[in-house]
């Protein structure tokens, strides 16, 4: 069979980043070797992730390398499209329940909440123009990218908000006093996939908050794959003798669509024999 190289393609896909359908971003679509780099969780690798998914496109308001001077809003929209395009729409989950410990399943559309979320109206009282937002007692402030996350990383969990929330305030004086307010503002226009939902037990009907993260559970379920990719790039290369290079180089769809395949003709041949 042919070197794969030549056929694994890929889809790209279009994203609006915001509302008004102006910024828009392009992405193509996970290979093994995209897979393959990931080394743990985090704004740093769900950075360079995106980097390398990136490509440009007609109107790109973002490019290869650019993520992190993105909004954490519209970086979250970002993940939300990788995770549809690999997994589907569908965010599943298992919870136990917290008063009578009963196991269950949970499942909900991540179109809708993205929908809920990302696209809410926007904040009265708040001025946007050009990117950054003005309060009502004149202080102006922009909303928080990658690279301030990763400006503040290695500070303790608590000086590492104040500094982000400092770094945020681009005019006016921040006292500590004015720290809430400004923190309400930038959760009013720049809504994350960092929230708490709410699940009921179908059992006794208990209610109890579930905390999702876009990027946590994306880099999570990416991570999960690990050990079944290497059975498939070990069928890959038994079948079609490609080597790790060219079979980590395919997407990720069409990979799982050969392994796939070479399984269902080694179940065929077991059972056809006597």
């Amino acid at each position: 069979m042919a070197s794969p190289r030549r056929a694994a393609g890929g889809a790209v896909q279009c994203v609006v980043l915001g509302g008004s359908g102006l910024r828009r971003a392009w992405l193509r679509e996970l290979c093994g070797l995209d897979e393959e780099s990931l080394e743990g969780g985090g704004t740093p690798e769900a950075l360079r992730l995106l980097d390398r998914l990136l490509v440009d496109g007609p109107g790109a308001s973002v490019r290869p390398g650019e993520s992190g001077t993105l909004p954490v809003s519209e970086r979250d929209r970002l993940l939300a499209a990788v995770y549809r395009a690999t997994f589907g729409p569908r965010i599943e989950g298992t919870l136990r329940c917290a008063a009578c410990a009963a196991s269950f399943d949970l499942d909900f559309d991540l179109d809708t909440l993205v929908a809920q979320t990302l696209d809410a109206p926007e904040a009265p009282g708040i001025e946007a123009c050009e990117g950054l937002y003005s309060l009502p007692d004149g202080r102006r402030f922009r909303l928080p990218t990658g690279d301030d996350e990763c400006a503040v990383l290695t500070l303790p969990p608590e000086e590492a908000a104040h500094a982000l929330l400092r770094r945020c305030c681009v005019e006016g004086e921040l006292a500590a006093d004015d720290e809430p307010a400004l923190l309400e503002a930038l959760q009013q226009v720049g809504p994350m996939l960092n929230l708490e939902l709410t699940a009921s037990c179908p059992e006794c009907g208990h209610s109890q908050a579930l905390h999702f993260d876009m990027q946590a559970y994306l880099l999570g379920a990416l991570a999960r794959e690990a050990e079944s990719r290497v059975y498939e790039v070990h069928r890959l290369a038994l079948a079609y003798g490609w080597s790790l290079g060219e079979i980590l180089s395919l997407s990720r769809r069409r990979r799982q669509a050969y392994a796939a395949l070479v399984a269902g003709d080694a179940s065929l041949g077991a059972r056809g024999r006597p």
